[in-house]
């Protein structure tokens, strides 16, 4: 499986954010953080694809239609 490197200047934004949610007694973990983040970019990186004439592979897995 593909195991990314995320950048410490991202890692510390995540941080924050989840510190934040914690003072407001909610516990969010940062995996969580970006899974919620990375179901909202997809479909958009595909959209954004598709509008400049380009394909995408498997769309139905990318949640966008063509």
């Amino acid at each position: 499986m593909y195991s990314p490197k995320i950048d410490p200047g991202q890692v510390r934004k995540l941080y924050l954010l989840k510190a934040s949610y914690a003072a407001m007694g909610i516990n969010k973990p940062m995996t969580e953080m970006v899974g919620e983040a990375l179901e909202e970019y997809i479909p958009g990186a595909a959209r954004r694809i598709l509008d400049c004439g380009g394909s995408v592979l498997m769309p139905d897995e990318l949640e966008v239609k063509q």
